[in-house]
């Protein structure tokens, strides 16, 4: 009799496990994907929008704010975050937080979207995706296409906040994907030794001031967060929004293929080591999220750097350069 509930409890561990809702491979979901399996009961819907989930969202979703899960670091004082560097991963507590505030189990899967209507949208979606596998929790994907996708898909819709039974999320077991990220030193080894290519995820803009008619340079002009204008000496430069393509007037993930003409024209070796950067670590997850699931960079070699100019240009040594040079 002991060995046969022995064997029974050995079936229901492992019937229990076969019965969890996992993600793609790529973590990219469509609306038939999330159709089929929007009432299971394993499964949380995050809307990264940063408005309009109160006009509607797609049903049991729950909202993320960008403090969620991201902060700003080295004030120039306790009280000023007015001077904050905006762009790292929330610290471990606040993660915790917002995952079981959302209902999110260790045993769960989750699904980001974003609001689908401009190119580059889903890097909302990417940063929440980037934060969770650095935090260990890689059962995540991106629903491609966003809220206008779900709609157009006609999608079930609510307007009322959805009821949420707090989850039991935990760091227990996990092992923190430091892989993601990388740092201010990571992009002077790239500078100085060519072991990663840089690339400017804010694209190549037209300036004309103090540069040569018709020249270019990298990077948004006049943000406050960054102290220096300029790019890093041989950085490519690619915007993100090359990333998604429009159909219908909703902007889907490209696909590998279209990538990697963008990665072509842009000079960016899919075969070699890349840090991508901008202004605050925002734009880089979108270049991220695209190279490691429809191009299938390994993590080492694709890593985004968080603070990006607005951390580099505080440090007083590091050159950067200005138009073609």
């Amino acid at each position: 009799m002991r060995k046969i509930v022995e064997k029974l409890g050995v079936l229901v561990l492992f019937g229990s496990s076969l019965m969890a809702l996992d993600v793609p491979k790529n973590h990219i979901v469509d609306d038939n994907w999330l159709k089929s399996n929007i009432n299971d009961a394993n499964l949380v819907i995050v809307d990264m929008r940063k408005e309009g989930y109160d006009k509607g969202h797609i049903s049991g979703a729950v909202h993320w704010k960008k403090d969620d899960f991201r902060e700003g670091r080295y004030y120039n004082k306790l009280s000023d975050r007015s001077s904050a560097i905006p762009g790292y991963m929330a610290a471990p507590l606040s993660i915790k937080r917002t995952m079981r505030k959302s209902g999110v189990n260790n045993d769960s899967a989750i699904v980001f979207y974003s609001g689908g209507t401009k190119a580059k949208d889903f890097r909302d979606s990417a940063l929440a995706v980037m934060t969770s596998e650095y935090y260990g929790f890689d059962n995540v994907a991106i629903l491609d296409g966003g809220f206008a996708g779900w709609e157009k898909a006609s999608g079930s819709v609510d307007k009322n906040k959805s009821e949420v039974t707090k989850g039991n999320f935990s760091f227990e077991g996990r092992k923190f994907n430091q892989n993601v990220v990388a740092t201010g030193e990571d992009i002077d080894e790239a500078v100085v030794t060519g072991a990663y290519q840089t690339v400017d995820t804010n694209g190549k803009q037209e300036k004309t001031k103090d540069l040569p008619k018709g020249s270019h340079w990298y990077g948004t002009a006049h943000d406050p967060r960054r102290l220096k204008e300029g790019h890093l000496p041989n950085a490519k430069a690619m915007h993100i929004r090359v990333l998604a393509k429009e159909k219908d007037g909703v902007y889907y993930l490209a696909n590998k293929d279209q990538v990697l003409k963008e990665y072509e024209k842009a000079g960016i070796d899919p075969n070699k080591p890349v840090i991508w950067y901008c202004n605050t670590g925002h734009l880089v997850a979108g270049a991220w999220f695209v190279a490691q699931n429809i191009i299938g960079m390994k993590d080492a070699d694709n890593r985004g750097y968080s603070g990006s100019m607005a951390e580099y240009t505080r440090w007083p040594k590091r050159r950067l350069i200005k138009g073609d040079e």
